[in-house]
Formats: structure tokens, sequence, C-alpha cells
């Protein structure tokens, strides 16, 4: 089966319809040579004033076109197959990981109810037990955000509803719901919030952004790291920086980060789960806010930053 697999390979078939194109250009060459001499006295029996030297010349070179017409379509598809091809693989690790994500809070959760039914527990415990089922469904809450997002045709036409929101306030708000994440991680935050613009946002849309900033930052950075959240004023936009101390990419990842269900595939990331849709969603979320998202990094195994931009167009008078 992994022999079969192998052989239909988009590359091994590229070069299998590359080399069947030239076995068949050449025949159709010799074929055209070999039978010259037969063609045209045919053809000077029936027409003779037609078959002149440019027409025998003509038809060599017509046979030829529609040779590399036929290679160009066959190329064509082969592009087309191999982008569908890519794509069904890139929805099936979706799924898979998506799966798993929606079970492993739904298990958690299950099995904090079962104690709380069949053991005494102090309020103590039952406290946290209730904090950690509420971060448990905080995040299924954020996975369902992000798979109801993406499934739009168009995630540009998503509905938002702007608002005066004070955008340190917001930031302070939206890490506040992480508590039990940075605990959890032993992971520290760095808050710089020397400023307090007040701009017309879509909350809900970009509280979204956000946490799934902050969640990837903490998933994918080594416990007893630090994360640094920093609001400035860089030229025409409000910029907030998320610095982490996480796994970093490199150059060819940086290109395809925002791209839909694409996630990073190396041995520092095949254990963590992932849906694909959180940097996607985020993207088109600040886009529609006429802003940029953009990440940047010195390398793999040296943190990243991502940057949200916010024009400063959209401040507003309180």
């Amino acid at each position: 089966m992994g022999r079969l697999r192998n052989l239909f390979h988009p590359i091994m078939v590229f070069i299998g319809v590359q080399v069947a194109w030239i076995v068949l250009m050449a025949v159709w060459i010799n074929w055209y040579l070999e039978n010259n001499l037969a063609i045209k006295e045919f053809a000077q029996r029936i027409r003779p004033d037609l078959f002149t030297a440019e027409i025998q010349w003509l038809i060599l070179f017509e046979g030829c076109f529609l040779m590399l017409l036929i290679l160009a379509g066959v190329y064509v598809i082969f592009v087309y197959w191999n982008k569908q091809n890519r794509l069904n693989q890139m929805q099936s690790n979706f799924v898979a990981s998506v799966s798993h994500e929606l079970k492993s809070p739904l298990a958690s959760i299950q099995l904090y109810l079962e104690t709380l039914k069949y053991q005494d527990v102090s309020t103590e415990e039952t406290m946290d037990f209730v904090e950690t089922m509420l971060s448990d469904t905080q995040r299924l809450s954020g996975l369902i955000d992000n798979i109801l997002q993406s499934s739009k045709a168009d995630p540009k036409s998503m509905a938002m509803q702007f608002q005066p929101v004070n955008l340190s306030e917001f930031i302070a708000e939206v890490v506040k719901g992480h508590k039990r994440q940075f605990e959890e991680k032993q992971c520290s935050l760095d808050l710089k919030l020397g400023v307090s613009p007040t701009l017309s946002l879509d909350k809900r849309a970009l509280r979204m952004v956000f946490n799934n900033l902050i969640s990837n930052a903490l998933r994918y950075s080594p416990a007893g790291s630090s994360l640094i959240i920093n609001l400035q004023r860089i030229g025409k936009y409000w910029e907030v920086n998320f610095q982490d101390q996480g796994i970093g990419f490199e150059k060819k990842d940086i290109k395809k980060i925002f791209r839909k269900f694409y996630r990073v595939q190396n041995k520092d990331t095949q254990n963590i789960e992932g849906a694909g849709l959180g940097l996607f969603i985020s993207s088109e979320i600040v886009k529609n806010h006429r802003g940029r998202l953009k990440v940047s990094s010195p390398g793999r195994g040296k943190g990243s930053i991502f940057s949200v931009q916010l024009p400063v167009s959209r401040e507003v008078e309180v």
C-alpha cells in the first residue's frame, strides 16, 4: 500500500506526464519523417498545387503545437489536482486536530463532575474544580467561535459591531481571563500599558484575536517562560505586541502562518494541539478593523512577536 501511495505521489505523476509527453512528441516527429514521402505522394495525386514544402513544415509544426497544448492542459490539471490534494490533506488534519481538541477539555470537565458527584470534596477543592471547568469551557468556546467564523464563505463579510473601547482596559480584561492558564504553565506576564487610547472596535471580535494570540503564546512556550504584552503608538497605528519565548518560526513558515488550516509541522509542534484556524480568523478580523496582523521571529526556538496594528484613525472622543 505504501509503495502504491509513493507511485501516485504528485511529483511522480508529474514526472510520468513529462516522460509520456516527450515520448509522444518523439513518436509523432519520427512517424511524420518516416511517412513524409508517402504523405507527399498521396497529396500530390489529390491536390499537387497545395502540397508545397512550406505546407509540409506547417503540418509538422501544427502537430508539435497541438502536443504543446495538450501538455499545457495536463500541467494545469496537475496544478489544480495537487492544490486540491493539499487542501484535502489539510482538512483531514483539521478534523483530526479539532476532534482531539474538543475531546480533551470535555474529558477534563467530565472527570471533575464525576469526582464532585461520587466523592466528598472540600469547599476549597470544589472551587478549584469549578475554576478548571470554567477554563475548559472557555477553551471550548474559543474553538467553536473559530470554527464558526472560518465556516463562512467570506470571512471578510463577517458582521462587525463597533463601539468605543478603552484599549488598555480591554487588554487587561482579556488577560485576566487567562490567569489560570498562566498559573498552570508557570509563565510570567509583563503587561506594559502606559497609554489608554479609546478606539472604535468590535469587542467580541477583537477579544477573539487577543484570546487566540495569548493562548498560542502559552501553548507554544515552555513552562516558566514569560510573555510581554506592550501597547504603543507607531506612526499611524496603535500597536499591541505579544512577545513570547516559544518555539519561534522559520522564514518559510512566516509566509504561510495566516493561511487557513496551516500549522507549523516539526518536532516542536507534533505533540501540541491546534486546529490551524486561530491566526487565519485573527488576521481577517484585524483587516476588518482596517488594521494589520504581523509576525516576526529571529528563528526557530527563539520566540516570536505578533503585532496587532489598529489605525489611529479609529480613535474616538470620550
